[in-house]
């Protein structure tokens, strides 16, 4: 149904695909709904967006994990569901993921109420120079790497390679998650 739905672009097929439980399709749905896709009235709009965000989130797709995480932000939503969304993200090894959840720990910038954890922020934020650079990453780890670790001493530094060597062993290695069927 969502090849059926790139190959047509009849959302009707979308539909179908998100409401089957395909990840990736209610991510995408909730996406055309707040594009403007479909009659709604508006305060319908945005429940549809968040109920299709929160069914790709809990589908355990990683970029409806951190949008549905901005949904709650922005909406005045529960902020603890947020930071949960944004661990399980960077679990999965979603390259996103993991820079948000490591600059949120760190205060760089302080977002969602994030306990300040120096240590785990430096760690995840470290992982990320492991991409060599795709995705336009390495410009952000050269910014804001040497920011946390401003605020760090040398043997948190040292708690912080090993924490990383940690997450790196019992974690999927990190991804860009690229789409394999266009979108």
């Amino acid at each position: 149904m969502y090849i059926m739905y790139l190959a047509t672009t009849k959302l009707v097929w979308l539909e179908k695909s998100a409401d089957a439980g395909y990840a990736q399709a209610q991510w995408l749905l909730a996406n055309r709904y707040k594009e403007g896709e479909k009659f709604f009235l508006p305060w319908q709009r945005q429940e549809a967006v968040g109920r299709w965000l929160k069914a790709s989130a809990e589908s355990g797709f990683p970029k409806g994990m951190l949008e549905y995480s901005a949904y709650l932000y922005e909406n005045g939503g529960d902020l603890s569901v947020a930071r949960h969304w944004i661990e399980e993200a960077a679990k999965s090894g979603y390259e996103s993921g993991v820079s948000s959840y490591g600059a949120y720990l760190a205060h760089a910038p302080s977002l969602y109420d994030f306990p300040l954890d120096l240590i785990k922020g430096y760690a995840l934020t470290s992982l990320l120079t492991e991409l060599d650079g795709g995705g336009n990453i390495k410009p952000y780890v050269d910014e804001v790497l040497p920011e946390i670790a401003a605020k760090m001493s040398a043997e948190q530094i040292e708690e912080a390679k090993k924490f990383a060597q940690q997450w790196k062993a019992t974690h999927p290695p990190l991804s860009f998650f690229p789409d394999k069927l266009g979108l």
